[in-house]
């Protein structure tokens, strides 16, 4: 990007902003938009989030600054009773950042904006950029689901650089123009798809390895889940060639456990059975068989079947004939994205600010 002559600025929120840090961009934090002489911000935040420890990954300034502005946001839209009551019920998730939206682009006053799909923040700062006639660009993570409503919004950003064509295929059926969904894979998943030549070129033996992803799901699908982890036990103890490897969600551990990478689980892995976790699509891009076992809120939500990502399983009592059929036709084998996706966001965005 510098190539080309860019000045790239990162807004990285809350605990992005360590990873951020150390990069050649220019990053910013919630604390930075905060101007001196707005100490009511920051008592504002500090109200709401309570005492903080100002060690870790986010320090107890930005802490304060981003829950200040998100709060104050909530009061200017609703009055302070209602945003009150709203905070209490949601917490952090109530916010929508408009504050923080406007203000981080009056900063920098960007000739283009990119940003992921997510709901709040990114949001808000496609809408801000769309409203002040600045050209905005969605990375969109991973598929189109439905819970992602305002994604199919035909007026919804300028461009939105999709996985692959099935996702594109879903977004012009909500309204977008054609023109305006370019498939360029996504650069978070490059090293998923970089896998699928590891794999072809190792040679497998012995059991065909079983990969449960697990995640967490909500409380009403704590049965279900727990019925497919122990159908999924009951399987491997019975069958001598399959193999079951869990692997815990982040969220799922009380803090890393020592164990193989995502990459190291996924190259020994012949087969994945998911909820719908994102492990599903690393898989399938990796040449992986998929089964989506549905039943969950979140296997409904995420469609994998639609896209070819993986074969849906409606029963947990079928799911060993499942998992034998998808390692039969090799499931979800062809699904695939572009390759060199920087390359092909960096021309999106290149073509926008040409165009401009």
């Amino acid at each position: 990007m510098a190539q080309k002559g860019w000045t790239v600025h990162f807004l990285a929120l809350t605990t992005a902003y360590e990873k951020a840090r150390h990069s050649r961009l220019q990053v910013w934090q919630a604390r930075d938009l905060v101007a001196d002489g707005e100490e009511e911000i920051l008592d504002l935040g500090s109200e709401i989030a309570g005492e903080v420890p100002d060690h870790g990954p986010v320090s107890a300034q930005e802490t304060y600054a981003y829950h200040g502005l998100g709060f104050h946001d909530l009061i200017t839209q609703l009055g302070r009773e209602k945003a009150e009551a709203r905070y209490r019920e949601r917490g952090r998730v109530a916010f929508e950042h408009g504050e923080l939206a406007r203000r981080i682009i009056a900063q920098v006053r960007p000739d283009i904006v990119l940003t992921t799909n997510s709901p709040r923040a990114e949001k808000a700062i496609i809408d801000t950029a769309q409203l002040q006639g600045i050209p905005a660009v969605v990375l969109n993570d991973t598929l189109a689901s439905e819970s992602n409503h305002w994604l199919h919004d035909p007026d919804y950003a300028d461009r939105i650089c999709v996985l692959s064509g099935p996702v594109r295929d879903v977004l012009i059926r909500s309204g977008h123009n054609p023109s305006k969904i370019v498939v360029t894979g996504n650069p978070a998943f490059a090293s998923a798809a970089e896998l699928r030549k590891d794999r072809a070129a190792s040679s497998g033996s012995g059991s065909r390895r079983v990969l449960y992803a697990s995640q967490p799901l909500p409380a009403e699908d704590a049965e279900h889940k727990q019925r497919v982890i122990t159908e999924l036990h009951r399987i491997a103890a019975k069958r001598e060639d399959l193999e079951l490897r869990v692997r815990l969600h982040p969220n799922e551990q009380a803090r890393a456990a020592a164990g193989p990478t995502l990459a190291e689980d996924l190259l020994a892995a012949d087969i994945v059975i998911t909820h719908g976790s994102t492990v599903g699509i690393e898989a399938a891009l990796a040449g992986i068989p998929v089964v989506l076992q549905m039943g969950s809120q979140i296997a409904r939500q995420c469609r994998f079947e639609e896209y070819g990502i993986a074969m849906a399983n409606e029963d947990v009592t079928e799911l060993e004939m499942a998992i034998d059929r998808a390692l039969a036709l090799g499931v979800a084998s062809q699904f695939s994205m572009p390759a060199n996706s920087l390359g092909n966001v960096a021309a999106v965005l290149e073509e926008m600010i040409d165009y401009r």
